[in-house]
């Protein structure tokens, strides 16, 4: 896919007209944008989501997470300013392939105008634009964005900026990405704020920013984000304390949000959204049944404490099978095969990245490569020494052999003459590196 080179042309943006009626509203909300601009496209399905990633949702691994359910994935961060300046990075960081839809292009920055400029440039290849007010990593901090650039009221001025500047001149939906803030109400305050500047999806990762140097601040706040669901009108999609399938179904139902976002476990297990649609349907079942059997035991006299316990649960089992219903049904009918194991997802990880190698040459594809193999077979490859070698690999094909090496150990195809080693040994042995 060729980005098109940045166009110098722009317009002013037009005033909003009163609101009236619902159908006098729906033709202000369309005249609020510049003549040049048509109707905003419709929200893409968002139930199953693969986050952004620095380095790490790039066009195979999406690929290879779309095989296995994942309805929308968002790109790599994107700096906003390079993108719009920088014609290589600009193909690169916005690669896309057919298969690869939808997507949504994920942009940091401070500035409304670079970030306009950039959007308008990826606005033909994407069903969304999403601006980055989570990241909480240490380049963030320098450069003034991502959860830093919420800090304070004067940055969250910049970032309603923002987001009203690109709600009213683009074609696409403006999403946005963000942390929790210290407190609850400041939270609560600045996501209506961000609706009615004009984003049309909220993700919300439930954890705090944190600091440069340490990220994380614990488990993900998930009250808070069912909360954050109560109050917006918009779509909403949870993120964090997703690493397995039923872990993601768990999410939905406890936020009632309107879809989960999972990093993390989808490193891990490019197939958890495949194994979160079949633990929904397996979940509705499971419950149905269990309603069926207390309408049954409520009937008689004498029951065993297991059997009291069943019909003392009926009500929760009702709201709950509610709310499952609604999941399952939005979701694909459950696959009919077993996700396939690691060795397997790592093998056709490679077939892809074979098929669409990234711009930058042997080391850009190896840093690629080998980040996305040490997590899919983290556990086989450190139980039989082979992490190191993983890591001086030189070519795909090094890495494939140390693949299939690692395959051939653990199913006994070939013997291992090493000591197996746990992966809490090479744990240790990583941290006395660094000491």
């Amino acid at each position: 896919m060729k980005v098109p080179a940045l166009s110098t042309h722009s317009k002013k943006r037009s005033a909003a007209p009163a609101a009236g009626s619902a159908k006098k509203k729906q033709k202000a909300s369309r005249a609020a944008l510049p003549s040049h601009v048509t109707p905003v496209r419709p929200l893409p399905p968002h139930r199953l989501v693969l986050a952004p990633m620095v380095g790490a949702s790039e066009l195979p691994f999406r690929l290879l997470s779309r095989k296995y359910g994942a309805d929308l994935c968002y790109t790599p961060m994107i700096y906003s300013a390079r993108f719009v300046e920088d014609d290589a990075y600009r193909q690169a960081e916005l690669r896309t392939a057919p298969g690869d839809a939808p997507l949504v292009a994920h942009f940091c920055g401070n500035c409304p105008a670079t970030l306009l400029k950039a959007a308008r440039l990826a606005e033909p290849h994407v069903c969304a634009v999403d601006l980055n007010l989570g990241c909480p990593q240490r380049v963030a901090h320098s450069g003034n964005f991502g959860s830093y650039l919420c800090a304070t009221a004067e940055g969250r001025a910049t970032v309603l900026s923002i987001v009203r500047t690109l709600s009213s001149h683009l074609r696409v939906p403006v999403f946005c990405k963000i942390r929790l803030l210290d407190e609850l109400d400041e939270t609560l305050s600045f996501v209506r704020q961000l609706r009615d500047a004009g984003c049309a999806l909220l993700a919300v990762h439930g954890r705090y920013r944190g600091s440069p140097m340490r990220r994380r601040d614990g488990p993900a706040h998930l009250d808070q984000v069912a909360l954050i669901k109560q109050r917006l009108s918009v779509p909403v999609v949870t993120n964090g304390n997703v690493r397995s399938g039923a872990e993601l179904v768990d999410s939905l139902l406890l936020t009632g949000a309107d879809g989960a976002m999972t990093a993390e476990g989808a490193l891990d297990d490019p197939a958890i959204f495949a194994k979160a649609i079949a633990h929904a349907h397996a979940e509705r079942s499971r419950l149905a049944a269990e309603r069926r059997r207390a309408k049954a035991l409520k009937a008689q006299r004498h029951l065993t404490e297991e059997e009291a316990a069943v019909v003392r649960g009926r009500k929760a089992a009702k709201a709950t099978l509610a709310q499952i219903k609604a999941i399952s049904s939005a979701l694909p009918p459950p696959p009919s095969a077993a996700p396939p194991p690691p060795f397997a997802l790592a093998e056709q990880y490679i077939g892809l990245v074979e098929e669409h190698p990234p711009p930058g040459g042997a080391a850009a594809l190896l840093s690629h490569a080998v980040f996305h193999l040490r997590r899919l077979c983290r556990t086989p490859l450190a139980e039989f020494g082979l992490l190191a070698d993983l890591e001086a690999c030189k070519s795909l094909a090094a890495c494939a052999d140390v693949i299939r090496r690692c395959r051939a150990f653990a199913e006994g195809s070939e013997a291992f003459q090493g000591r197996r080693r746990p992966p809490s040994y090479w744990r240790r042995q990583q941290r006395r590196k660094k000491m």
